[in-house]
């Protein structure tokens, strides 16, 4: 059962059982990666973005540069380098295609947005005050054209509250939208984590399977938020308006293996003992991995399901059940960029040495 609450009302909408439910297949059509050397050696493939003509574009934060690939995977170009000169990156976070067609790069490191043509030329930049790191960078576009973002608002030097902003991609002005909505807590936050003393303060290292508070920012604006992903609760809560989206269904509960706990442990204490209490790592899996909005602001949650296969549950902008697809049993991190453009997903996923590969799956609805 999908159950939303839209103002004080509750709505209920039957999920349809699993014989008939509705599936989108995801079929693997092209893959980049596996070589040592060269423009499909990914070493951290930190975002991935597609135009209308089928290219595709991947930045790599170890290399520092983006690379452009025709629609059949043959390198078309190779956009940017480290340093702090024009059209150079240095700790990018993230790409966005603006409407325009221009490739917009968030050079956090540099204090700035860098701007590159359809064809990979450099343009213009555009110094900012970023007031905190990302990571990883998943703007949305909206129907003016504006980049939504979420990041502090920054006055006399000092950071305030989180705010979702809109850029305009002119140039012109950031818009403050709002503040971000509560989602979590920090103490939520810190039951997940590992907290060590280390001579210049404290060392935190996120506990394996621990659940965590996820979210997603869609084009309006508005946050899609799940406090705890060891539960299927998600809630969708827009400043301004009244009514409030909330999603909640059955899940299966999917155990740590002994397998799976000991790899974690091994792979931990290959340098030496850490001191960790090993006996935090959960027995189970979280239900949600993952929340992504896709360019059609619909919300793709990723969970993985009894076979071990990564699967999304699609909804539409208000929470609305469409369907499942699952990807399969691939080997990729939820940290790792996931994207959906037009009929494609494009994720990153590693083989059995642990090597990138990016992956193009064609949508069969």
């Amino acid at each position: 059962m999908n159950r939303f609450l839209a103002s004080t009302a509750l709505l209920a909408f039957a999920t349809p059982a699993a014989h008939a439910q509705p599936r989108w297949k995801l079929t693997e059509t092209l893959r980049l990666g596996g070589a040592e050397t060269g423009p499909t050696a990914f070493f951290i493939a930190k975002s991935i973005e597609a135009d209308a003509k089928g290219r595709i574009f991947v930045y790599d934060r170890k290399t520092q540069d983006i690379r452009v690939f025709a629609p059949d995977g043959k390198l078309v170009r190779v956009i940017g380098r480290d340093g702090s000169g024009p059209g150079e990156l240095r700790n990018a976070e993230g790409i966005i295609l603006a409407r325009d067609g221009k490739l917009w790069v968030r050079d956090a490191a540099n204090a700035r947005f860098s701007v590159f043509s359809a064809e990979g030329v450099f343009e213009k930049s555009w110094t900012t005050k970023f007031c905190m790191s990302q990571g990883a960078w998943t703007p949305q576009l909206d129907r003016a054209g504006r980049i939504v973002d979420q990041d502090c608002i920054v006055s006399a030097g000092r950071a305030l509250n989180q705010a979702v902003l809109a850029y305009h991609t002119d140039m012109s002005r950031v818009d403050t939208l709002f503040d971000v909505p509560d989602c979590g807590s920090r103490e939520f936050a810190q039951s997940g984590t590992w907290i060590t003393p280390v001579p210049r303060g404290m060392r935190f290292r996120e506990i394996p399977f621990a659940p965590r508070t996820l979210t997603a920012i869609g084009a309006t604006g508005a946050l899609w938020c799940t406090t705890n992903s060891a539960k299927y609760e998600i809630v969708r809560t827009t400043p301004g308006v009244r009514d409030t989206v909330r999603i909640a269904r059955a899940a299966p509960r999917i155990p740590v293996t002994s397998a799976e706990h000991d790899s974690i442990v091994a792979d931990i204490e290959s340098k030496g003992p850490t001191g960790l209490d090993f006996g935090r790592i959960p027995k189970e899996k979280p239900v949600i991995d993952r929340l992504t909005i896709d360019d059609q602001g619909r919300l793709w949650v990723r969970h993985t399901n009894a076979r071990g296969a990564i699967e999304f549950d699609i909804y539409d902008e208000r929470g609305r059940f469409l369907a499942t697809a699952e990807l399969g049993v691939y080997k990729s991190t939820t940290y790792q960029p996931l994207t959906v453009r037009g009929d494609n997903v494009y994720a990153v996923v590693l083989d059995d040495d642990d090597v990138q590969h990016v992956v193009r799956f064609h949508i069969t609805r």
